[in-house]
């Protein structure tokens, strides 16, 4: 069984917080990006992510987050809003591969001896991927890009009004994308310490990233996510010969309050909007 030592008064509480915080930033972030389509109340941007998460867990990578939000908007705005809310999802996307190429430079000997293939395969696509992505987050970048592909007259009605240039700054959204992503790292981080105080936490916050990148890169969905994160935390922390159950608990504990609890909650949201719109 997994040693939770006294810390768990203190971490646990903290975790819960950080959960709130995590999701109260991207509700931060999604308020911004509709501010351009309507104008949302911080509790209406809270609500709408919040019910997100439901459809996030049994979609691949959390990809249909945005379908449980723009549930909450009128139904003529949701093709823009949707369209409205790509930046945000790539700055996410962006900042997740920056800070994981850096986790691997930093943990480069020790992933080295675990992982099944050579760091270069992570490090390489990281960073492929990281820079046309950061040039991707601003709003009119992104619909000119789009707008030479051939989608129906809705899209491209929605993706002009991007092109204009309406929506979040970039460097908007890389910092709130970034400060969501220190709070997530810090939780797992916290968690560690907790669940296996033998990971030095200078390791641990240099492990986390890759752990991250790992399973970004990987398409997961539903349950599946939590198994493929516990193996590549497991993998990666193998140099401390850590046991994995303790390892498997703080990915659990992880998921649990940052993912399974918030989508259960943003059921309940979404089965009582469906109430009030058919009534």
């Amino acid at each position: 069984m997994a040693v939770v030592g006294a810390w768990a008064w203190v971490i646990i509480p903290a975790v819960a917080v950080l959960a709130v915080v995590n999701w109260w930033l991207e509700s931060v972030k999604w308020r911004h990006l509709m501010r351009p389509l309507v104008r949302l109340s911080g509790p209406q941007a809270f609500r709408a992510t919040i019910s997100g998460t439901t459809l996030g867990l049994v979609t691949p990578n959390r990809t249909g987050e945005f379908l449980g939000r723009i549930a909450h908007l009128p139904a003529p705005l949701r093709t823009r809003a949707a369209l409205a809310s790509l930046p945000g999802s790539i700055a996410q996307f962006a900042v997740t591969m920056m800070a994981g190429a850096l986790g691997v430079l930093v943990l480069w000997g020790p992933v080295s001896a675990v992982l099944p293939v050579h760091p270069a395969l992570l490090l390489v696509p990281a960073t492929v991927i990281a820079v046309p992505s950061v040039m991707l987050v601003r709003p009119a970048r992104l619909a000119g890009l789009l707008l030479r592909l051939p989608f129906p007259g809705a899209v491209r009605r929605g993706l002009s009004a991007l092109a204009e240039g309406q929506g979040v700054p970039s460097p908007a959204l890389l910092g709130l994308s970034a400060m969501r992503y220190l709070v997530f790292s810090l939780q797992f981080v916290l968690l560690l310490l907790l669940f296996a105080p033998q990971v030095a936490w200078p390791y641990a916050c240099g492990a986390v990233p890759v752990i991250f990148l790992i399973t970004t890169l990987v398409p997961t969905a539903v349950l599946t996510e939590l198994g493929v994160r516990g193996s590549v935390a497991v993998v990666v922390l193998a140099p401390l010969q850590v046991d994995p159950l303790p390892v498997l608990s703080a990915t659990f504990t992880l998921w649990l309050a940052n993912l399974a609890l918030p989508a259960v909650i943003g059921g309940v949201m979404l089965v009582g909007l469906r109430r009030n719109t058919t009534a």
